[in-house]
């Protein structure tokens, strides 16, 4: 169902303006990047939900425009289809938002109809450029794992370490393309999570056709999930390298959904015990400096089946408080 507010220019200008602002940090400072890169189609997100379809695409087609008259300039023609593809989720995830009910159905068929887009838009640059898709993605792995080796010799990594880095980069290369679809999985859901979060921010209060998702600090995926952490914990144990990758790529994607439910439990208790709200983001941020602390929040959300830390589960005869 299309949205009914009548169209706003201003609000058209500004948040084309700020989406094809985004798309060049991200192709100016890739570092940096990165991080408008995960939000660059929230614009277009709302002010599709907003307005309605046609009004989204024309903004996203003007930013690819605008893009595209600087890039001719810049020289970066060949990345306009990218940006084409990151774009679209603001205008997939709100028609989906328009159709279903509840944040794991939201997530969930956002990110298979974004997989979608994104396997149809290889299939077809591999048949534009006569190759196939595993050997682009190779090619891209190997190409990326070569600009992280210049990026951390430009920030001035120890040389050893560097060499080190250079010995080990066909083994990561390999790993990469052998758990690429669980780190494609993984990514495409984060993403899509982030920016459906996003957009519930921007919408909370303000509009009230959009889904309520409940209490998101007392989510928590079905208890049958764990059974494929068990499963891919046994495929991984079996002598057989097909096996063993395809445990780990499933083991990957399973703990990946504990870390959000790690994450629920995390804002939970923030919330619970008031936390500073510039604590809670000093911890964020060291969620993503120290991998260690993503397997600590993943264990939370793992054992949260078992330990139930924040007593969602107590009998319905309890009525302490």
């Amino acid at each position: 169902m299309e949205a009914v507010r009548n169209f706003n220019v201003r609000e058209f200008i500004l948040g084309t303006a700020i989406t094809t602002s985004l798309f060049l940090v991200v192709v100016l400072s890739p570092v940096i990047g990165f991080v408008f890169c995960l939000l660059a189609p929230l614009p277009i997100a709302l002010f599709t939900w907003r307005m309605g379809r046609v009004p989204g695409i024309t903004m996203l087609l003007l930013s690819i425009g605008l893009l595209a008259a600087v890039f001719k300039i810049g020289g970066f023609v060949e990345s306009l289809p990218f940006f084409l593809v990151l774009g679209s989720a603001g205008i997939l995830i709100p028609e989906v938002l328009r159709r279903v009910q509840g944040i794991e159905a939201a997530v969930g068929l956002s990110v298979v109809a974004y997989l979608a887009l994104i396997g149809a838009a290889l299939l077809g640059y591999s048949l534009a450029v006569d190759r196939s898709v595993a050997d682009i993605v190779r090619s891209y792995v190997d190409e990326s794992v070569r600009y992280s080796l210049a990026l951390y010799e430009e920030i001035g990594l120890p040389r050893e370490q560097i060499e080190q880095l250079k010995e080990s980069a066909p083994e990561v290369a390999a790993w990469v393309v052998h758990h690429g679809p669980a780190l494609l999985v993984t990514g495409v859901t984060f993403f899509v999570w982030l920016n459906v979060l996003g957009l519930r921010l921007l919408s909370q209060g303000r509009d009230p056709a959009f889904p309520d998702f409940g209490d998101l600090a007392c989510w928590k995926m079905p208890d049958w999930v764990v059974w494929f952490v068990i499963a891919a914990g046994a495929a991984m144990i079996v002598p057989e390298e097909a096996a063993q990758v395809a445990g780990l790529n499933v083991l990957i994607v399973a703990l990946f959904l504990y870390l959000l439910q790690g994450l629920s439990i995390v804002q939970f208790f923030f919330r619970q015990k008031n936390i500073p709200r510039y604590l809670r983001a000093l911890f964020y941020a060291l969620i993503v400096l120290y991998q260690y602390l993503l397997v600590f929040v993943s264990a939370v959300g793992l054992f949260d089946i078992w330990v139930d830390f924040r007593k969602m589960n107590r009998p319905a005869s309890d009525t302490t408080a």
